[in-house]
């Protein structure tokens, strides 16, 4: 893959999950072409200790560091208010936060804990910031970029048991989650319709990250085999870094669509637009009380 070399100088990147895998790999991308990193973290320890990694290796101290947990909508929601009084515009959000859980477990928010944490807090934050997107797209290309995955295949939404109640397993309650990060973005640029803004969502591989460790026994298990396969976070972030600043044609017209390796691809016959504006609608009536 080639890299991405244009200046980024002026423009206000914001990365869910920055402080390691891929989300820190493009953060520091981003950070090494002039742009203002800002990274949101849940541990605060973990998150300085990326933003100090990321200044010393790229010479910008323009990064800014925000901690929420994104297993809380009340979080998420402060975050947005922070981020909205700290930057009149944001010329690119990253939706990348996420995590496996090994069994079920709820927020004290009343939320089965992976859908809150990979899906409706990312959906919540994009919506509190349309405002910064939007102006930034009054003077160049805003754009809005999903962490998604091949696990979408596998796990078809059940909209009478968005919470897993029934039957719980991790890779189907990730597979899920990264499902509604794909019909999310498809739905959002539907939504925005002629404005200057795109999205995208994109599968970055089987990468060697720390989730597969936090997944319970049986995705630990299915990581320690396929490791040896497993491409580098740098493989993995490629198509990310990509959507998210590249000049590419393809890339700015990417129109809601599903990536890999830099290429649109095919998805699950069930990922369907009917879907996608019912997961919308239905997570703007869980997220209200947040907005």
């Amino acid at each position: 893959m080639g890299k991405l070399v244009q200046d980024l100088s002026g423009k206000v990147y914001v990365v869910t999950g920055a402080n390691s895998g891929i989300g820190f790999e493009a953060s520091r991308n981003f950070a090494a072409r002039g742009a203002r990193v800002v990274l949101i973290c849940r541990s605060k320890e973990k998150g300085d200790a990326a933003l100090a990694k990321i200044e010393q290796e790229t010479g910008n101290d323009q990064g800014r560091l925000y901690i929420a947990d994104f297993s809380s909508l009340e979080e998420v929601s402060a975050l947005a208010d922070r981020l909205l009084e700290d930057f009149l515009k944001i010329d690119v959000l990253c939706n990348n936060a996420g995590s496996a859980n090994g069994r079920r477990t709820e927020t004290r928010e009343g939320f089965e804990t992976t859908f809150v944490t990979n899906h409706l807090s990312g959906f919540l934050l994009t919506k509190k910031l349309m405002p910064a997107l939007e102006r930034a797209s009054t003077s160049g290309l805003a754009r809005v970029v999903f962490t998604s995955s091949y696990g979408h295949e596998n796990s078809p939404l059940d909209f009478d048991d968005l919470g897993l109640n029934n039957g719980y397993k991790t890779l189907t309650a990730y597979g899920r989650s990264k499902l509604m990060n794909l019909l999310t973005a498809r739905e959002l640029q539907r939504r925005v319709g002629n404005h200057n803004i795109v999205t995208s969502s994109f599968h970055p591989g089987a990468v060697r990250t720390p989730i597969w460790r936090k997944g319970g026994l049986f995705s630990g298990a299915i990581g320690v085999v396929i490791y040896p396969f497993m491409v580098s976070v740098e493989k993995g972030a490629d198509t990310f870094i990509w959507l998210a600043s590249s000049e590419d044609s393809a890339s700015v017209n990417a129109d809601g669509n599903y990536f890999y390796q830099r290429r649109k691809v095919r998805i699950a016959a069930h990922a369907t637009d009917a879907d996608a504006e019912r997961l919308w609608d239905v997570s703007e009536e869980l997220v209200r009380p947040f907005a």
